[in-house]
């Protein structure tokens, strides 16, 4: 039987505890991991799992329509141990992978973002070079191909500036037997390819965002009504690098709840979701998450049901 479109995308952020249990809960054997980030159309990820079936594969990607073309390939090839995370990579990569689990990452010609004013957005930086340092096994490599001098000369000056790899010198007009679209429509623009390698040799502990991500709620000991809602419109609070604020407020009469809109970061890292205020059959109120939508447990997202219930307890006016 042909496997279905659902067996292929995994969702992360609804599980009880992260890192994620990659082994056992999600592929269920025991293998070495792989990881693709920004995996385009799925062609190097396919051939990866033909070269070596005895790896599972895991593609982070940001584009729903490169993660639906990989999973029609998935599907057309009956392929079973890969699996599509659609979602930022630099935050994936940290929440999701424990210490020593993966074997390798790959990233083909990445966007450079070469811009000054875009250098945020590039991927690689000195704390994705920590990450890779914390979630790689010891021995295990990252490699990057792209078809910018510059930015893997950059990549080389990070990673050699991190006592935890060893790098081998860049491989300059690099030519591979089976190549990605956008290796090939470089190539064809006579575009020489530079390789990086970067082989983990020590590790250090890193901060994890996501450690208890179970659902966060609150109880208010007071009736909750319509003026005591109402304002927490726009609401806003910030703690640090983590902020959130209230979008909007509805009132679902026929379940006698309250819904709020929520947009929540977290060094960057944006999430929208939302809370529920329900009667609770202790005779509380009870300020938690809608189930409908699954963000991370974050500090910014568990500080938004925090300040929330405040503002129910001591209403403004």
């Amino acid at each position: 039987m042909k496997n279905s479109f659902l067996q292929y995308l995994v969702t992360p952020a609804p599980l009880a505890q992260l890192p994620a249990d990659w082994h056992g809960e999600i592929f269920r054997r025991d293998a070495p991991l792989g990881i693709e980030i920004g995996f385009g159309n799925g062609e190097y990820l396919v051939r990866w799992h033909h070269a070596r079936p005895d790896w599972n594969l895991v593609g982070i990607e940001l584009s729903m329509e490169s993660c639906e073309r990989l999973m029609k390939r998935l599907v057309a090839g009956d392929i079973s141990p890969v699996r599509v995370i659609h979602d930022n990579a630099r935050f994936v990569l940290r929440e999701c992978f424990g210490d020593n689990s993966v074997s390798r990452v790959v990233m083909n010609c990445p966007d450079p973002w070469p811009k000054d004013k875009h250098k945020e957005r590039r991927l690689i930086d000195a704390q994705f070079a920590e990450t890779l340092s914390a979630v790689l096994t010891m021995g295990g490599q990252y490699e990057l191909v792209t078809d910018q001098p510059w930015y893997a000369e950059d990549a080389h000056a990070i990673f050699s500036a991190d006592p935890r790899f060893a790098l081998a010198p860049l491989e300059k007009g690099l030519q591979r037997s089976e190549t990605t679209r956008y290796e090939r429509k470089w190539l064809e623009m006579n575009r020489e390819m530079t390789r990086l390698v970067a082989t983990k040799i020590a590790a250090a502990p890193i901060e994890r965002k996501c450690k208890d991500n179970r659902m966060p709620h609150a109880f208010i000991d007071r009736e909750i009504r319509d003026e005591f809602v109402k304002p927490l419109c726009g609401l806003e609070h910030r703690e640090g690098e983590d902020l959130f604020i209230v979008k909007s407020a509805l009132r679902d009469m026929e379940e006698d709840r309250y819904i709020l809109k929520v947009v929540a970061a977290d060094q960057g890292y944006r999430q929208s979701f939302l809370v529920q205020i329900k009667p609770h059959e202790t005779g509380r109120w009870l300020v938690k998450l809608d189930p409908s939508v699954q963000p991370y447990r974050t500090p910014a997202v568990k500080m938004a049901i925090r300040q929330i219930a405040a503002a129910l307890v001591e209403p403004a006016g």
